[in-house]
């Protein structure tokens, strides 16, 4: 039952991000934690079905991408890995309740960036604002697999087509699978195996949810279904603050 039921939230999330293009581990990871996963677990179990959902992403939008920035921006985002390794660390010995309140406050804190923040796009970016985002992006990727945030507003800037700014954050995001696949091994070591195995497990349900989000975004409008998701995220988010004191 905690297998169906963790792949049924991946499945979940997975057609939110096909969608709406965000979300995956915003939604993922507190509902993980609430199948009594540690949250190093909940985690890497979060960052491999995402990483299927990117897989597909890629294959089908990588010839759209502009490659040389996201190298020269690479190393920034294993350093920032490293330093949000170093921060889950220390937060994952907290109580599970202290840890949902916290990703509430950051469900609430991307909403709010989602929302209120408008980026116009420029004819030139300064290469000092990729390595910023990368940098920060890294950070939140090793701490809970949601380095999107960042980027976004790196990617809006350039004013690209649609389909460029689908692919690049993907594109940028699975290069960091590998460095914190090790980073949090030699961390935590086989204790996250479980969340290894999960997440890969529940890859037909991922393809499934991928497929089923490709077809439903033909029929569905997207920047409706985007605020929908929003009110969902900030309403969890306000729940998973809120639920603790009332204990």
């Amino acid at each position: 039952m905690t297998y169906l039921t963790i792949a049924a939230i991946l499945m979940l999330c997975s057609f939110v991000q096909t969608v709406a293009g965000f979300a995956f581990s915003l939604m993922a990871i507190p509902l993980l934690l609430l199948c009594d996963l540690t949250l190093p677990q909940a985690v890497v179990t979060s960052m491999m079905g995402s990483a299927v959902q990117r897989v597909l992403m890629i294959a089908k939008y990588h010839h759209k991408v502009n490659w040389p920035p996201l190298f020269r921006m690479y190393p920034w985002a294993v350093l920032g890995i490293l330093v949000g390794i170093c921060l889950l660390r220390q937060i994952s010995c907290l109580d599970i309740n202290v840890i949902r309140q916290l990703f509430g406050g950051i469900i609430l804190a991307v909403v709010g960036l989602q929302l209120f923040t408008r980026v116009k796009p420029r004819e030139h970016v300064p290469p000092w604002c990729g390595w910023v985002a990368a940098f920060f992006s890294g950070i939140l990727n090793g701490f809970a697999n949601i380095g999107g945030p960042p980027l976004v507003f790196w990617v809006l800037a350039h004013g690209w087509g649609r389909d460029q700014l689908r692919a690049t954050m993907p594109c940028f995001t699975i290069m960091m699978v590998p460095v914190q696949t090790v980073f949090l091994f030699l961390t935590f070591g086989t204790a996250i195996l479980c969340g290894f195995g999960l997440g890969v497990a529940a890859a037909p349900a991922i393809l499934l949810a991928v497929y089923l989000g490709n077809r439903a975004s033909s029929y569905l409008s997207v920047p409706k279904l985007r605020l929908v998701i929003m009110l969902l995220l900030a309403s969890s988010g306000l729940y998973y603050i809120i639920a603790p004191l009332c204990k």
